[in-house]
Order: structure tokens, then sequence, then C-alpha cells
């Protein structure tokens, strides 16, 4: 007789929005997670567009969609994840960082980072309040703890209290598409008649202090890059209304018009071109759960200067090309003289296929798969869940 599935509730709502981290993350990892262990787990993901789901998971049929109605997240965690849960009869609910307030199934929690203890000054006070008791309570209340580096495994064990043994790391990795072979002369052709962008560095990121776009702006400026006939590209969106980053974004474009550009969206397609298009990859952030950008632009075979700062520590393949962000002189010369000269194509080669190796998506659903296992071994959760007190069905 056949072992009944594990129903398993996925909440993919960020599916169909702008492009992040937990879209990534989410694609990757369930893609993954179905071509393994398809056999054995019924997914269903909640969601607002069907067609955006369908084309993140291709597997995905009609039934395995459940359609969610609120955008207020307390409606939603208070009263339609819980409804939902009962009425499909899943096992087990996946959510990013906050779960809901009525326990009608096991939760796993991807708790990404917690940048915001670390670094508060790069977060408004209220923001790091309620992060902080969401974070707390969705740790605590959750059967599995998932996060995506020993970087952040370690943050999330100092600041909650909770044995590092608990969490289970699921790394981020770079869709295959990235590191197949491409013309970067057609790439180059593409993004100008297009866009008409060219010989430019690239910064994909969101907006927010702790990105650092302040250090590449500066050396923009004082490098005299626009006078060399370098464009420079930002792609990203200004999620957090960070007023000082764009007022400098904005004085940048009045400053050097056609040579500076902000794109606040591009589509995975155009994006990949981007990538391809670029001379150079800069990615100075100060501060990472993770880091996808630097990997997706490096197996793209992308000359590529990457932060060494916080979870960006561990990606010491880049050699020479990992910098400290807080070193502007050290920076500005290591920007100088990749402008200068030529990569290496056999280097590059290397480092793609390092990044290869070391992180897939395979891995990763063999982790949740360790995980899920293990949590279906046991009569009582592997931590407490006393730590919060219990909340009353809605």
């Amino acid at each position: 007789m056949n072992k009944p599935k594990q129903k398993i509730l996925v909440d993919a709502r960020t599916i169909g929005g702008e492009g992040q981290g937990v879209v990534t993350y989410l694609k990757g990892l369930y893609n993954a997670f179905h071509h393994r262990y398809g056999s054995e787990y019924e997914l269903r993901f909640a969601g607002y567009d069907f067609q955006a789901m369908k084309g993140a998971f291709p597997f995905l049929e009609p039934r395995q969609f459940v359609p969610v109605r609120s955008r207020s997240r307390l409606q939603l965690f208070f009263q339609e994840f819980p409804a939902i849960l009962r009425r499909e009869g899943c096992q087990f609910a996946h959510f990013q960082y906050m779960v809901p307030f009525s326990r009608a199934s096991r939760f796993i929690v991807t708790t990404h980072d917690v940048l915001f203890n670390d670094f508060p000054a790069d977060f408004g006070r209220w923001y790091i309040l309620q992060r902080n008791w969401l974070c707390a309570r969705g740790l605590w209340q959750s059967a599995v703890r998932l996060t995506v580096s020993e970087y952040s495994r370690m943050r999330i064990a100092h600041h909650y209290g909770i044995p590092k043994e608990t969490i289970a790391v699921t790394p981020n990795a770079v869709p295959a598409v990235y590191f197949e072979p491409y013309s970067k002369e057609e790439a180059q052709q593409y993004i100008r008649r297009r866009y008409g962008i060219e010989n430019f560095v690239l910064f994909v990121s969101r907006i927010e202090p702790r990105k650092n776009h302040q250090l590449l702006m500066k050396a923009y400026r004082e490098l005299r890059l626009a006078e060399r006939q370098i464009q420079l590209v930002f792609i990203g969106n200004d999620t957090l209304n960070t007023t000082s980053v764009v007022r400098q974004i904005k004085s940048l474009q009045e400053a050097f018009p056609g040579k500076f550009h902000w794109l606040s969206y591009v589509e995975g397609d155009d994006l990949l071109q981007f990538y391809r298009a670029a001379r150079l990859f800069v990615y100075p952030s100060k501060a990472e759960g993770f880091g996808i950008p630097p990997l997706e632009a490096a197996a793209a075979r992308v000359n590529t200067l990457c932060s060494n700062a916080t979870a960006m520590g561990d990606f010491d393949f880049f050699g020479p090309n990992h910098f400290d962000p807080e070193d502007e002189g050290a920076f500005f010369r290591l920007l100088s003289e990749n402008l200068r000269r030529l990569p290496d194509p056999r280097r590059l080669q290397t480092i793609a296929q390092t990044i290869r190796q070391r992180y897939s998506w395979e891995a990763a659903a063999e982790v949740l798969h360790s995980e899920l296992l293990r949590v279906q071994g046991e009569t009582q959760p592997a931590v407490p869940i006393s730590a919060l007190p219990a909340t009353q069905e809605v």
C-alpha cells in the first residue's frame, strides 16, 4: 500500500510581483523539490495570479493553486491562511519570516536574514520592533526553521536564543540559464538597441542604505568615468522609500544625462541580457543575508567585484576582487584596475564552475526534505514552542 502524500502549502504571494530574493528562493527551491520529491509530497501554492504562478512553477496544475483574496497582512495571517490550511488539510505550510496566528498545520519558516538587528541605523525603529516580534514568533512557532546562509544562521541563533543546530541552511543558487553559453557581442547589441546603453558598469539591487549605492556613485564621479565614455547602470526599485539615496541618484542622473541610468525594474529575460552585456558588475553592499546578484553575474562569466561583508564573506572564489566596502580608497583602486585591463576568461570560467558546484537548488531541496522527515519522525518538536503566549483559533 502506497504511503499517502504529505500536503505542503507554500505562501507564494510574491510570485508575479517585483523580482527579489524571496521570489528567486521559492522558484528555485520548489522546482527542485518537486522534481526530486514530487512522488512523496503534494504541493499547494497560495497566491494572487495563477498565470504568474504557472510561469514560476511549470508543473503547476489548477488544483494546486490556492487563490488568496486579502492584501492585508493582518487579515491574511489572522483569518485567511488559517481557514485555507483547515480547508486544504495540509500537514505543512511554508512561510517567509512570519507565520499565521493559528496553528492549523506544522509551520516551515524561512528567515532570510535579521540584518535589521545588526545594522539598525539602516532601518526605522518601528520596522525593527515589528520585525523582531514577528520573526521571533515565526521561529518559535515553527517545526522547521530554515535560512539561506551560515552567517544568517549564526545571527538568528544569537538574536533569538535559538540553538543553531535547530536551524537548517537552504542556500540560494543561480538558475541554470545563467551558466549557458552566449555571445557577449549579441547581448551588447541587444541592450544598445533596446535601451541605448553601452560600455557600462552594472549594479543590480533594491535601493536601500545598506546596499551602498553611494560608494559606486562617488567612484563614478571621482574617477571621472563619464569622461571615459563608461556608463553606469543601476537596476532595482526603491522599496523602502529611501529619500536620501534616491536624491543622490537623481543628482547623478542630472549631472550625467545619457551616461548614468536607473531602471527601477527589468523583466527577467532582459535582466539576463544586462548581465551578459556588462563590462563589469559591482556589488558594494555592506550587509546581506546571502547576496544573489554577484553570483548571477559571475555565473554568466562577467567580471565581478563583490563586497566581502556579512554573508558575502563566503564568496571567497572572487579572490582579489573580494573587497571591504568600508575601505573606499582600496575600492577605487580595484575598480580602476578592473576597468583598465581585460579579465582572464579562464578565471571567469573557473569562478562560474565553482558557483555551480557550491550552490544548487537540488542540495537545498534535499535539506528541506531531510528536515521534513525529521519532523515527521518526532512526537514532539525539536525545540519547545512555548517562548511566546499561545494564540487562540480565529
